[in-house]
């Protein structure tokens, strides 16, 4: 275990660390701290990034947010950072989840915001779990070593913190959390979120009920699905997906799936989403449309997609950010 404190001091004109405007940096950027676990599983690397300072407060509940990598991607990479030349690698560009969770800091008071970044040292959840064939009871392992990790690191003092669990992730890294819903026979009572942002290849018809469920243990609990028609997509001349193997059609199958075990929908159609909406808003559904075949997979979680997946359903939901709008965090990007 090593840990990596960054704490930046401002040398000159500290008033700009409150300042809101865009191109101004805040003072979220400086108050965190990351530390990093290896092998708590095997195969696996871990960094917990939490707030310090003023941004930590013991007396509000926390919220942990399991990233789930997607395939290729390092746990520096899925962070994000501001490039530093042309010839920079753009896995730095692209999801910012590191920023974006700054924002939910900045923006949500109602929560202590920690995220743990899991990553495989394969690069791909998919290929660990190949590997190792009890991979549910491992994924279940590892998610209650970091939620212990969390409450013994931070909360060491007060036993008694309410800590609220988010499983989210990002393409491959959907293997894991479904890996880890097959290990379990009902979904935690600590889970409040599961977050997949075109991460859905796995989804199969069993983990319907089990949605339901959990949805119907409590009005805390929310599940959003972001996907697009993954269909259209050709790629050197080949389609990226069979025709039931994208996230576009798995999402359309839990919805149907859903449907006929008499879950009630609204849905709605535009020019560029489909939205199906249940359980008072706690469960949604939006499934980019995609009649061109352009390539939307990583561009789901840049346009703001995990904050959205955080707000959804809340008094915060689209305030001071928009999905599929332009990126509400660029000022919070290191």
């Amino acid at each position: 275990m090593r840990s990596v404190i960054r704490i930046l001091f401002p040398l000159i004109f500290p008033g700009l660390l409150f300042a809101k405007k865009e191109g101004f940096r805040s003072d979220v950027l400086s108050a965190e701290v990351s530390t990093e676990y290896n092998n708590l599983i095997p195969d696996s690397r871990v960094v917990i990034n939490a707030p310090n300072g003023s941004f930590l407060n013991p007396d509000k509940p926390v919220r942990l947010i399991l990233y789930a990598l997607p395939n290729g991607n390092t746990i520096e990479q899925t962070e994000g950072r501001t490039l530093l030349s042309k010839t920079d690698d753009w896995h730095f560009d692209i999801q910012h989840i590191a920023a974006q969770v700054r924002f939910l800091r900045e923006n949500d008071k109602r929560f202590n915001y920690i995220v743990a970044y899991l990553e495989s040292s394969q690069k791909a959840w998919t290929a660990h779990a190949s590997k190792y064939k009890d991979s549910p009871l491992l994924y279940s392992h590892l998610v209650d070593t970091v939620k212990a990790i969390v409450l013994d690191k931070y909360f060491k003092n007060k036993p008694s913190a309410g800590i609220n669990v988010v499983l989210a992730s990002h393409s491959g890294g959907g293997r894991f959390v479904f890996n880890y819903l097959h290990g379990v026979d009902e979904i935690p009572g600590f889970i409040e979120r599961l977050c997949f942002i075109d991460s859905y290849y796995a989804y199969e018809e069993l983990f319907a009920g089990k949605f339901i469920k959990w949805l119907n243990s409590g009005k805390d609990k929310m599940l959003g699905v972001i996907s697009y028609i993954d269909t259209t997509v050709v790629y050197n001349g080949k389609p990226i997906v069979s025709k039931t193997g994208g996230t576009g059609y798995r999402s359309e199958l839990m919805y149907r799936n859903m449907k006929e075990a008499g879950v009630k929908f609204k849905d709605s159609t535009d020019t560029s989403f489909i939205r199906h909406t249940a359980f008072s808003g706690r469960l949604r559904i939006i499934i980019k449309e995609n009649p061109t075949g352009k390539i939307y997979h990583t561009i789901l979680v840049e346009k703001n997609g995990l904050i959205h997946q955080l707000l959804f359903n809340s008094k915060l939901e689209e305030r001071g950010y928009k999905f599929w709008g332009e990126r509400s965090y660029s000022n919070l990007i290191k």
